[in-house]
């Protein structure tokens, strides 16, 4: 410090003047816009997040944490966070978090059915006390848990509907054999006068079994679909960009881009909008999972070659399937994975079926796979 002012004497009051030194106020003004331009950001982001002194007050929160929480800023700051958070288990994660300096996550099942994931991350500022406070990024996951289960549950349908197409199929040509079979040898003993009635009475108990198991396997054949769909025009522009929000998180963890192009001026496609809902998360997941050690995920929504149907495209840059497995994939039970059901891709095609549509794959091993979805613009609804 000594030796900067000894030398800053020898330097002429004139020169000193031509030394570019900003002056304070424009530092000071500098410093201020920085600050309102972190602020705005912050105050912009679209996920809810609030910073913890290392007593649980509320020392900073932003304007989507005030919209999460249904509360005022007033309101929050300066509190402790159990008061419009009573999650023992946040608190307890709050506190490793903490002690240990590492982050934490966790998911919060609430009494008014909201369902929080919370990410808490230790920050180096220290408080007051000397204590380090953390930073917990609020995101509500309620959207996400009940399309997961519908994908379940769906799954699940689709399973038991392919089951009892199978039973169906296996079964009801013997069974048709043996009516018929059965009918034979009733006429044949009636045309030969032999009136043995116990005869009779018990080909006609078999009969009436048969008639009661095939009653059964149309029953059972109802939980393959096979009734007329409820079509309803729909925004495809709309449908993927809710599924797209809804696999952003996860494709982000996983160091995957996603990029999608929607043509303009496209026209609303006659679907059953739950089911082509789930036919594109399917799709996406397996996108996603087909990338574990990250890629690009591309999704085009155009129209297809004859103007009469759309396409969606779905690409990924994963591990690609083989010549051998692509005739496999949409079969039933079928699964390259180790914990899968084999029903979601045989779903898929079932849906499109059911819509008058189509879906085609292209794949390279090593290099991805880009599936096709072709949907009928009309449908017949008259019926």
């Amino acid at each position: 410090m000594t030796l900067l002012t000894q030398s800053w004497d020898f330097v002429s009051k004139q020169d000193r003047g031509q030394l570019a030194f900003p002056p304070l106020d424009r530092i000071s003004s500098g410093l201020m816009m920085n600050k309102q331009f972190y602020e705005s950001i912050i105050k912009s982001l679209p996920y809810a997040f609030l910073v913890l002194s290392d007593e649980f007050k509320v020392i900073h929160c932003n304007q989507s944490c005030e919209i999460l929480l249904s509360k005022t800023k007033n309101e929050i700051l300066g509190r402790d966070l159990s008061e419009f958070i009573p999650h023992k288990e946040l608190r307890d994660q709050v506190k490793l978090v903490l002690q240990s300096n590492v982050t934490k996550l966790v998911e919060l099942h609430l009494e008014d059915t909201k369902i929080l994931r919370a990410v808490i991350t230790p920050l180096s500022t220290m408080t007051q006390n000397g204590g380090i406070s953390c930073l917990i990024t609020l995101e509500d996951i309620n959207e996400r848990v009940r399309l997961e289960e519908q994908l379940v549950q769906s799954e699940k349908l689709a399973g038991m509907g392919l089951l009892a197409a199978t039973i169906a199929h296996e079964l009801g040509n013997p069974l048709s054999i043996m009516s018929s079979t059965l009918q034979y040898i009733r006429d044949t003993v009636t045309n030969q006068t032999i009136q043995t009635s116990s005869i009779i009475e018990a080909i006609d108990t078999i009969m009436d079994s048969i008639g009661q198991m095939h009653g059964l396997l149309r029953s059972l054949s109802g939980f393959t679909g096979s009734q007329r769909p409820h079509f309803e025009p729909t925004n495809l522009c709309l449908v993927l960009s809710q599924m797209l929000a809804f696999i952003h998180k996860e494709a982000e963890a996983r160091k995957i881009n996603v990029y999608h192009q929607f043509d303009d001026n496209l026209p609303d496609c006659y679907v059953v909008p739950r089911e082509i809902k789930q036919v594109f998360l399917n799709l996406l997941k397996n996108a996603i999972e087909a990338m574990p050690n990250g890629g690009d995920l591309r999704v085009r929504l155009h129209y297809a070659e004859n103007k009469e149907a759309l396409c969606v495209n779905i690409t990924d840059t994963g591990h690609g399937i083989s010549e051998a497995e692509l005739y496999l994939v949409f079969r039933p039970f079928y699964s390259t994975k180790t914990d899968g059901t084999g029903l979601g891709l045989s779903f898929c095609r079932r849906v499109a079926d059911e819509h008058g549509g189509e879906i085609r794959i292209k794949s390279e091993l090593g290099k991805g796979s880009t599936f096709s979805v072709i949907l009928p613009i009309k449908q017949d609804v008259s019926l």
